[in-house]
């Protein structure tokens, strides 16, 4: 019998995906536990449909991002934090508070994933960030002042 897999069943099939399994098996296991139906033709239009209508919507978010991350390319971002005298901050800044503060200031909303720090900065300056997703790559000046 062929089946829709709802969920992922480990040694049977992954979710969304059109698995044979025996009859028995679908009736009495699978669909019971609602992890699969019963793949009719239009339960198959339809899934196709779906599957269709989710990869456009996965490939626009994707033109999205990567559309926003050059838009951020040679910008420049402004943090101010508390620091000591000499330059060095008392809570250093992270990729959160770099993802924060590109949403805050140019509107981007980016994934943590996509801010790419050697090390939390520590001092106060103008330190080079890169930005990457979505096959797309961006270098920001980050500008941390002293309160």
């Amino acid at each position: 019998m062929k089946v829709i897999m709802l969920k992922d069943v480990k040694g049977v099939g992954q979710r969304g995906k059109v698995v044979e399994v025996a009859d028995g098996y679908a009736l009495n296991s699978l669909i019971p536990r609602k992890v699969a139906e019963q793949a009719t033709a239009k339960k198959l239009l339809d899934y196709a449909a779906n599957e269709k209508l989710e990869l456009d919507k996965r490939t626009a978010a994707k033109a999205a991002v990567k559309e926003a991350v050059q838009r951020l390319n040679n910008a420049e971002i402004e943090l101010s934090a508390r620091a000591t005298e000499k330059g060095g901050l008392f809570k250093s800044v992270t990729a959160v508070d770099v993802q924060k503060a590109i949403a805050e200031q140019k509107g981007a909303r980016l994934e943590i994933e996509a801010v790419h720090l050697a090390a939390p900065i520590k001092t106060v300056g103008e330190h080079i960030i890169t930005i990457k997703a979505a096959e797309a790559a961006a270098q920001i000046r980050l500008v941390i002042k002293k309160i």
